[in-house]
């Protein structure tokens, strides 16, 4: 008979980044994305930026993702601008975990819509945003660093 040990469930919390997570943060982005990345100096930005939400998955000292979203006082919509997940978290749900709470910060912010871009290719994200309740309103041409279309996607608040 064999026997297996059960695992003790990681505990994983979301909140708002600080400035001392930017290192991990930068680390997070530069390992989850090929071209198009944040720099430490507009993460650091975004960290206190009165317009942005940034939103980090954390379990104890480890950064498991992150999410940022801005709002313009000129708009309605917030946008997401990235969300980016260790190789290790990934498959975890994080992403949609932390888009929840980025989108309910949003809400509580005044904004009554959140877009965003993704690439046209990034099939797993386009699926991820459809199933949490965005739908595709255009498309940019060569909208990132390697020349790939963007799909915008759109959800009301």
């Amino acid at each position: 008979m064999s026997s297996s040990t059960p695992t003790t469930p990681v505990s994983i919390r979301l909140r708002r980044a600080r400035i001392s997570d930017v290192p991990a943060l930068f680390e997070v982005e530069h390992t989850s994305f090929d071209g198009d990345k944040l720099s430490e100096r507009r993460l650091r930005h975004w960290v206190t930026a009165p317009n942005g939400i940034l939103l980090l998955a954390h379990s104890g000292d480890s950064v498991l993702g992150f999410c940022l979203v801005f709002s313009r006082v000129d708009s309605p919509a917030a946008r997401l601008y990235s969300i980016a997940i260790s190789k290790a978290a990934r498959g975890q749900g994080l992403g949609k975990k932390l888009l929840g709470k980025a989108e309910s910060l949003a809400r509580e912010q005044g904004s009554t819509s959140m877009r965003l871009e993704v690439a046209a290719s990034n099939h797993v994200a386009i699926g991820l945003y459809q199933k949490l309740g965005y739908q595709i309103f255009g498309r940019k041409t060569a909208y990132y660093e390697d020349g790939q279309d963007a799909l915008r996607m759109q959800k009301l608040l």
